[in-house]
């Protein structure tokens, strides 16, 4: 079983990370020639809809993740009558929600106008396309649920290399026909029509193949799920209700608020910094999502021990991150965008730069503390904790919003952007935190909240050295491949210096020296996520705790 989820978990990670790269270099290519035929107010609306959809698919309510917790069990048990069940009433279940998604954007349609603060007559669309552009975008979350349930089977059974494959293909045709289409006709609704297309081809896609892959599910096509299991689902789906909104009101308004409280045009300079911040946090998501069944496997035949031990191992590459991107974000975030759009008026002051940062890597601080959260299903603990940061969250921007806006729009975006860093970072996190110690590895959470402003501290005093040492190089192009060079070989370095004795360090030194003599017959290389198997059997000294 150990190796098993090493291969799988590896195989997911390589292919999504091949998949990801070339996806995103499409991605960037598309958005560059989408601004210079476009421009930067529907590049704006482009933001502005993505996340009123996002607040609409909270009616998805949490469904996947309690559906995903529920399968581990019968897979692991290989149960197809079960997982065949449990599939049936996922499929209802997405449907309902199609229909729900459906209804609630119609319903939005006639408030457009007033999430927009600038006067339409200075925009370069009327109302009613603004509609119909919504009315597409609608049409495009509608189809992702038709069928696509059966992506959280690929999943849970460990194949998430399958998903990658198809979306990041299709993800890099879509885009193509985009750039293509801009430039021969300059057409946003022909634009939208591809993005519908992708999604209703992927989604059929991947039902073909986990209907061949999972054949079973023919044969139980009629299978009811039982009581007390659905019951126990729909428990989970309460709470996990309560985290989406949280979610999604701390890491998808922004938009709403900029564009509502300062303008289009400036929701459109900072929709190209959240797409790199985006683009970004997939590299993270894909390395947590690859790894999630397989902690979802341990979550139900590992102790406390064993899991502990794989959460620190995942732990140290998450730190490594979270130090890098902040490093990254803050030394050449304008400087990325000046070359890629290279026209005045799409990047914002350094003291912006800073909380764009901020909330991105926030997010990347919460994803291993979620990613055992959610396999361990800890979905109850903290219900409160997702109403209490939206309404913080809410209130923030709005009043902060209000309170920063006469300085300068820059200001507007700064204050609506603290209220969201501030109940992220002193009230989402601690008690998250709280939570998976308490109930998920038996701990005392007071040492990890600890390191975890250590860390951010860490993070800031790194990055105070690194921007001072980029700020001595020249501008354009060829200074931005500089600071990209001296970030990334030094940032690295740095981290390989400072962490160089602790038996983290020495775990992946190992696990490389495994994956290096894999063609001389090597024992099986272990992942992140499970090779803490053989290691986690034998619980660390004091002295090795205190090096981690």
């Amino acid at each position: 079983m150990a190796a098993t989820r090493t291969k799988k978990s590896i195989k997911n990670t390589l292919v999504g990370l091949v998949g990801l790269v070339l996806s995103l270099i499409a991605s960037f290519v598309s958005r560059s020639v989408f601004i210079d035929i476009l421009g930067k107010s529907y590049n704006g609306v482009n933001g502005l809809f993505a996340n009123i959809l996002q607040m609409l698919n909270m009616a998805e309510l949490g469904f996947a993740a309690a559906i995903a917790y529920s399968l581990y069990k019968p897979i692991q048990e290989g149960d197809e009558r079960a997982t065949s069940a449990i599939m049936n009433f996922f499929a209802k279940v997405y449907r309902c929600i199609a229909l729900i998604v459906g209804i609630a954007g119609a319903l939005c349609i006639p408030f457009l106008q007033y999430l927009i603060a600038e006067n339409l007559s200075k925009l370069p669309f009327t109302l009613l396309e603004l509609k119909l552009y919504f009315a597409m975008y609608l049409a495009n979350t509608v189809c992702s649920y038709l069928i696509a349930y059966k992506r959280t089977l690929i999943r849970a059974d460990q194949n998430a290399y399958i998903i990658s494959t198809v979306d990041y293909s299709s993800n890099i045709i879509m885009n193509i026909l985009q750039i293509v289409l801009l430039y021969l006709t300059k057409n946003f609704y022909l634009y939208l029509a591809i993005m519908i297309a992708r999604t209703v081809l992927s989604n059929l896609i991947l039902d073909i193949i986990a209907r061949k892959k999972y054949a079973y599910l023919k044969t139980y096509a009629k299978e009811k799920i039982l009581p007390a299991e659905s019951k126990k689902i729909v428990d989970n789906v309460k709470v996990l209700f309560l985290n989406r909104i949280g979610h999604v009101i701390m890491f998808s308004t922004q938009n709403i608020f900029i564009s509502s409280l300062i303008g289009v045009n400036v929701t459109g300079v900072y929709a190209n910094y959240a797409l790199i911040a985006n683009n970004v946090s997939l590299f993270v998501t894909l390395l947590f999502n690859s790894v999630m069944s397989s902690i979802g496997d341990l979550g139900v035949s590992e102790g406390d021990e064993h899991k502990y031990a794989v959460f620190k191992k995942l732990e140290y590459i998450s730190n490594f991150i979270i130090i890098f991107a902040t490093v990254c974000y803050i030394c050449f975030y304008n400087d990325f965008i000046s070359v890629w759009i290279n026209e005045e008026g799409y990047t914002f002051p350094l003291f912006v730069v800073i909380m764009i940062a901020l909330h991105s890597v926030l997010s990347f601080l919460r994803t291993p503390i979620l990613t055992f959260k959610e396999a361990f299903g800890l979905f109850r603990q903290d219900w409160y904790r997702p109403l209490v940061c939206s309404a913080l969250c809410i209130g923030g921007a709005i009043g902060l919003g209000y309170a920063f806006k006469p300085l300068s729009d820059a200001w507007g975006v700064f204050g609506i952007l603290l209220a969201y860093v501030s109940t992220v970072l002193l009230v989402s996190i601690p008690i998250e935190t709280a939570v998976l110690f308490k109930h998920g590895f038996h701990k005392s959470c007071l040492k990890q909240i600890l390191k975890t402003f250590i860390l951010l501290l860490v993070a800031a005093a790194a990055t105070a050295g690194f921007y001072l040492l980029c700020s001595l190089l020249p501008g354009g192009i060829w200074g931005l491949i500089a600071e990209i060079a001296i970030c990334f070989v030094g940032v690295p370095l740095l981290y390989i210096l400072c962490t160089i004795k602790t038996s983290n360090f020495k775990f992946y030194k190992e696990l490389a020296a495994k994956l290096l003599k894999r063609r001389k017959r090597a024992p099986e290389p272990q992942s992140a996520a499970d090779t803490a198997s053989q290691h986690a059997d034998s619980a660390p000294t004091p002295e090795q705790q205190n090096n981690d």
